[in-house]
Formats: C-alpha cells, sequence, structure tokens
C-alpha cells in the first residue's frame, strides 16, 4: 500500500466523524474499507457544494480504485468539468461525458477559444457564469449559445456594459433552466424564454436599462407561471417608462400563490412594482427588500397581502423609530410575543407635504426587543437632526396616526420634547383620532421636563374632558419595561 493512498485515507477519515469514531485512524488502510464507505467519505469531502468543481479529480488521482468508485456515481458527486483551469480540448480528451461548467470569474477573463470549445458541447453545458465582461466578449458568447441547451440548469451573464440578447438565444427555450441571473443585459424576448423554465427557482433581473424594459403586465404574465420560486430580484437602473395607467389590468380577485418563495427584491417605480406585488402572495417569506425610486404616500395595506399570510402586519405590535441625518425615518415593527417568528419589518419614510413617504420596505432578520412604540435616536446624538427639528407639528400627527392600535407610548427625552407639543395641539375630534386606544405614555427624564409636563397635561385633559378616555403619563427609565 502507498504512502499516498493511504495519507489520502487519512485526510478523508479525519473529515468523516461517523467513520472516525468507529476505527483505529491509524491502522486504517485503503483495502479496509469497502466502496460504499468511501462514496460515503468521497460525498462528505466534497460537501454538497455546487461549485467544487476540482476536489473530484483530487480524489480521481489517488488510485485506479478510487477512480472507478468516483466515475461510478456522478450525480451522487455531482462531478462535472470546468474550463477555469484546465484547457477544454485536453479536458475532454482525459475525462469521461460528464456535465460542462462554463466559468469566468473576473473582468479580466475573456470569452476565447477555450470557452467557446466547450460552449460547442451545447448537449453537455450545464452552467454558464460570465461575470463583469464586456459587450463585446458576451456577443461572442452569445453567438454560439444560439442552439438548444437541454442540459443548462444555471446561467449567471454580468455584463459591465449594457449588453444584448436576441430573441433566437437558447434557441428560444430552457426547459431544465433553475436559475437564472442578468446583470446589466437587455433581453427583450425574457418572456419567452421564461414560459419555457416552469421549473425555475431563482430569477435575478438587475441593472434593467431601458432598453431591455418590460412592461409590468408581461412581467406579471411571466411570474404566475414561476410558481417554485424561493427568490426573485428585480431592480432597474433608472424610472423607466410607466405602466398606461389606462391599460393597466385591474388587480385580481386572486393573487398568485408561491408557496416556497423566500427571498423578494424589487426595485423601481412605484406603478411598476405596485403591479407585481398586487399579483402576489408568498406566505413564508424571509427576507423583502423593496425600493422605490419615486416614493408613495404610505399605505402598508397596498404592499401587505403580498409580503405574508393575512393577518401578517397585525402581529407587529411594536415600533421603534430611528431618525436618520438624510430626511427619512426607519420604522422598525415587530411582536413583543414572537408571533412573527422573530421577524422585523423595516419601513424608511420621508416626510413631504403630502405625508410619510415609503422609499423602501425590508422584512426579515432577528433583532432585539423594542419597548410598543419606542421613539428613540439609534445613534444617541444630542439632538434629532436638524431636518427633523424644523417639521412643525403636523408632521408629527400625521406620524402618530399611523399607529392607530397603540396602547402604550415611550418617548426619548429628546423626541417628547418634538412629540408633546404636537399633542398639546390637538383640538376637538382632532383630540379621539391620533392614538385613540393609548392608554400609557412614558417619558425619558420627564421629572426634568417642565414643558413636556405642561403639554402632554394639557392634552390627557382634553382627551379625559372631550372622550371620557384617560391616558396615564410616567417617568421612562431607559432599559426598563412596564
Amino acid at each position: 500500500m502507498s504512502t499516498r493512498q493511504d495519507r489520502g485515507t487519512l485526510h478523508l477519515l479525519r473529515h468523516s466523524s461517523r467513520i472516525a469514531d468507529h476505527c483505529d485512524v491509524g491502522k486504517v488502510t485503503i483495502d479496509m474499507l469497502p466502496g460504499e464507505i468511501l462514496l460515503e467519505v468521497f460525498a462528505f469531502r466534497m460537501g454538497g457544494v455546487d461549485d467544487n468543481y476540482y476536489e473530484w479529480e483530487t480524489l480521481a488521482h489517488v488510485c485506479r480504485r478510487w477512480r472507478s468508485i468516483v466515475f461510478a456515481a456522478p450525480r451522487r458527486l455531482n462531478l462535472r468539468l470546468c474550463t477555469a483551469r484546465t484547457p477544454t480540448s485536453k479536458m475532454l480528451d482525459i475525462w469521461p461525458a460528464l456535465p460542462i461548467a462554463v466559468y469566468l470569474p473576473g473582468k479580466n477573463d475573456e470569452i476565447n477559444d477555450n470557452v467557446l470549445n466547450a460552449l460547442w458541447k451545447n448537449d453537455r453545458v450545464c452552467k454558464v457564469n460570465v461575470n463583469n465582461v464586456s459587450d463585446d466578449d458576451l456577443e461572442e458568447l452569445v453567438r454560439v449559445m444560439q442552439v438548444a441547451f437541454p442540459a443548462l440548469t444555471d446561467l449567471d451573464l454580468h455584463s459591465y456594459e449594457d449588453a444584448f440578447l436576441p430573441g433566437s438565444f437558447l434557441d428560444g427555450s430552457a426547459p431544465n433552466l433553475r436559475s437564472l441571473r442578468l446583470v446589466h443585459v437587455a433581453f427583450p424576448a425574457l418572456p419567452k424564454l421564461l414560459l419555457s423554465c416552469p421549473g425555475l427557482v431563482s430569477l435575478s433581473l438587475l441593472g434593467i436599462s431601458d432598453s431591455g424594459y418590460i412592461s409590468s403586465d408581461a412581467m406579471v404574465d411571466c411570474l404566475s407561471s414561476l410558481t417554485r420560486l424561493e427568490t426573485l430580484e428585480i431592480d432597474f437602473l433608472y424610472s423607466q417608462p410607466r405602466p398606461n395607467q389606462a391599460s393597466r389590468r385591474p388587480p385580481p380577485p386572486t393573487r398568485t400563490v408561491f408557496p416556497v418563495l423566500s427571498k423578494l427584491q424589487l426595485e423601481g417605480v412605484t406603478e411598476y412594482l405596485e403591479q407585481i406585488l398586487a399579483h402576489i402572495e408568498a406566505p413564508i417569506l424571509d427576507s423583502v427588500d423593496i425600493r422605490f425610486f419615486d416614493p408613495l404616500v404610505f399605505d402598508v395595506s397596498r404592499i401587505a397581502p403580498c409580503i405574508g399570510r393575512t393577518g401578517t402586519f397585525e402581529t407587529f405590535d411594536q415600533a421603534y423609530m430611528h431618525f436618520d441625518r438624510h430626511h427619512y425615518i426607519d420604522v422598525v415593527l415587530s411582536s413583543r410575543n414572537g408571533t412573527t417568528g422573530g421577524k422585523l419589518l423595516n419601513l424608511s419614510l420621508q416626510w413631504e407635504d403630502s405625508g410619510w413617504k415609503l422609499l423602501k420596505l425590508i422584512r426579515g432578520g432577528f433583532g432585539p426587543r423594542f419597548e410598543p412604540f419606542c421613539l428613540c435616536d439609534v445613534d444617541r446624538r444630542s439632538h434629532l437632526p436638524s431636518w427633523a427639528e424644523g417639521m412643525g407639528n403636523g408632521p408629527w400627527l400625521h406620524l402618530l396616526r399611523l399607529f392607530a392600535a397603540t396602547e402604550c407610548m415611550y418617548l426619548t427625552k429628546r423626541l417628547a420634547v418634538r412629540v408633546a407639543p404636537a399633542l398639546q395641539e390637538l383640538t376637538g375630534a382632532g383630540v379621539k383620532e391620533v392614538l385613540p386606544v393609548l392608554q400609557n405614555i412614558f417619558v425619558e427624564c420627564l421629572d426634568s421636563l417642565g414643558p413636556v409636563q405642561e403639554a402632554l397635561g394639557q392634552f390627557v385633559a382634553q382627551r379625559q374632558l372631550i372622550s371620557g378616555h384617560t391616558v396615564d403619563v410616567q417617568c421612562w427609565v431607559k432599559g426598563e419595561r412596564t
């Protein structure tokens, strides 16, 4: 038995606790292990990593027996040939007819003969990953890819210029495609291709330019057939043509359910994104990031049905606010009782004359526990940003109206100085309309804030007088929960 073989065996055994626990590693030789055990060790060593193209080559070079075990289980070990290291002509001569991954990881790589020769084996190409190449290089690649690629499961094309794919790309069909990612690549015939990809699980269309614009109606039609999606990302470079209001379809009576969609990222103009959101229901979303080029007036009911099951938003019973120095507020919604599985909803709002505009919506991640409707400034500056200091009372009252179900409100010292005068300003029916079920207000350092005490006292008195509803004002010691 060669020293090399024994070293290889021991190396593999140390990566498999299941075998190492039952063997005296120092005495094990390759002849003592049956083929099925070695195959399990090989699979463990390769770890199921999709892009682990070369591990199997190392195993196949150890000895003839190992090579036969490796090649007897190409699917189990996910064996692939890759253009990134070995010249295609040599690779095709020395290895069996395995699936081929065409891989160019950086912008210094070129679409050379090595890559083109691999693409000519179109019946074996399973993956094409071309990252950050020039328009000319991508055009050369596309020239070869205007035929069917029946084995293709993963396609990732990233151009650092505005590239273009003709309608003849992939012969208009990719029946086995599971992952599609296009970055700065215009493909007007994309809807036709997507309709041929019923098994698609990941779709990323990033950096869409005007030349790559696809109408929202066409996009919705495509998505309705892709109910196996787990990841959906669509973002535009510019404020592309808006959907024609007169020709827009009315919201559907029922949404298309995406039962396994866990990640959603959208960026574009409001009308386009709303058209997509109106047709989608994704009950298990873990990560949501929606950004609007033109902010819309905040109305969470227009988005809620898309990003969670019915009642999801009602389970968010805490709010935490961060006032950013760049003219917007982050409102983080969470649940005290864990009814949302620890998920947070982050709404980035910006004030305009017409009201609070929704710039961005992000859902996901676990985070700290917040007091119910806690107005805080997370970077602990001694003053609010100048834009927030000068807003006047109107925006504060408008903000408070967004949280009509709030029973307890916690105010930091510097925010109490702004919110209390706004509440004091309320008269008549407005006293009942803002925070209608409020029971408690907790204010940091209340004892030292005479004007705040006076303003809140007037608000409480008016609430009692007009509605008979009592509000209790107490001092809040940061870090304590009531």
